[in-house]
């Protein structure tokens, strides 16, 4: 069916049956810009599964970054800012959240493989003051506890969103090193840590201050060095004012309003990081190969969770038929992400959308389509 007979019978319905949603049309109905040629397997399985991911009509962007056996492949859907009909690009800059952490998660591998860190050491080694109430009936946080989610540090500090100038669409923007310290200082262990899984965005935020110390240098910094120059990363970044404005896509809340993107000054580590799907997926690769001399480490086990095995702020997930997966997914209050990486097959995915629309399926059906790639390299 032609561009044009689709688009008629898009009219026809909504004019006809005004009480007809988006999402109840076949996919083939939904007109989105898209970069897809639409000539191989691969390229018509994420065509389908994109389209369906259309269907939620908070649905603005979609970056996607497919790496299949070593090769590269990028496609693009939607807009940039919802109206303006651009359409995202493989070097658009999008907000990548808590994917964030898996760097924060190599960070402290490569401080343990330089002895910086003992990942067994109790926190308050690292820590400046007296912090008698982060133990549990004797037993300290240990290092390892912060980047595996189990501490029992809370996941966000009362002191964040129930002070006077807290900013909903903006919650870390004026929250301050200081005040974070303030709430660790009054934040009470409930069960021994290292016992229970339970995610905390503080106890990452906690991870980079101690590395930003530990190191003498800034969160990004440190990140640049280690990680985004090493892998040619050049688009990965916090602060974007020296990005180019017209590859940043704009963040849109569930009426596809534009958000801001948000800042996290004094807490990068769990979350603050933006990137483009051509920088992520050579961080897929790298992953997959332990490129870097921290990723090895950072892919062990520490801790067996409700979500999966944790590594270092990486979850690890092996199927029945054997195939290993690293991931992470990531969300802010205006952008969906999700990342995984598959090392027998050196195959992964990113997700990047700048909506709040369910990527959920996307993401499963994409994981689907590697493991049976993955499974058909393991078996030759």
């Amino acid at each position: 069916m032609n561009h044009l007979l689709k688009k008629l019978f898009f009219l026809i319905c909504i004019f006809c049956f005004p009480g007809i949603k988006a999402q109840d049309l076949p996919s083939i109905f939904l007109d989105v810009a898209n970069d897809n040629p639409l000539k191989t397997e691969l390229d018509k399985a994420i065509n389908s599964s994109a389209r369906s991911y259309f269907k939620d009509q908070k649905a603005v962007g979609l970056s996607i970054g497919i790496l299949l056996n070593g090769k590269a492949y990028f496609y693009n859907y939607g807009e940039m800012e919802s109206g303006k009909k651009m359409l995202p690009a493989n070097n658009t800059i999008y907000e990548i959240g808590s994917i964030t952490k898996t760097f924060t998660g190599i960070a402290l591998a490569q401080t343990v493989l330089e002895k910086k860190i003992n990942i067994q050491d109790d926190i308050r080694k690292y820590l400046k003051g007296e912090y008698p109430n982060l133990e549990y009936k004797g037993q300290p946080i240990k290092m390892v506890n912060l980047t595996s989610h189990t501490s029992r540090i809370t996941r966000i500090f009362p002191n964040n969103w129930e002070r006077d100038d807290y900013i909903p669409e903006n919650p870390f923007a004026n929250y301050s090193r200081e005040m974070f310290f303030e709430g660790l200082h009054h934040m009470k262990m409930d069960t021994l840590a290292g016992t229970k899984y339970e995610y905390s965005n503080m106890a990452v935020a906690l991870l980079g201050t101690i590395l930003e110390d530990i190191n003498h240098q800034s969160y990004f910094t440190l990140i640049r060095k280690q990680i985004l120059e090493p892998l040619d990363m050049k688009n990965t970044t916090i602060d974007l004012s020296k990005a180019d404005k017209t590859m940043i896509a704009k963040s849109h809340n569930e009426k596809k309003e534009v958000v801001p993107y948000w800042d996290l000054p004094a807490l990068p580590a769990m979350g603050a990081l933006r990137s483009t799907t051509a920088d992520m997926v050579k961080y897929i690769e790298a992953n997959n190969k332990d490129f870097l001399p921290g990723m090895n480490l950072s892919h062990q086990f520490t801790f067996a969770g409700s979500e999966g095995d944790m590594g270092f702020n990486w979850f690890i997930h092996k199927t029945p038929e054997g195939v290993t997966y690293y991931e992470h997914t990531g969300g802010t209050g205006g952008a969906r992400s999700s990342l995984q990486c598959f090392p027998q097959s050196n195959s992964g995915f990113i997700i990047l959308t700048n909506s709040l629309a369910n990527r959920k399926i996307l993401e499963k059906e994409l994981n689907k389509f590697i493991m049976k790639s993955s499974l058909k390299e393991k078996q030759q």
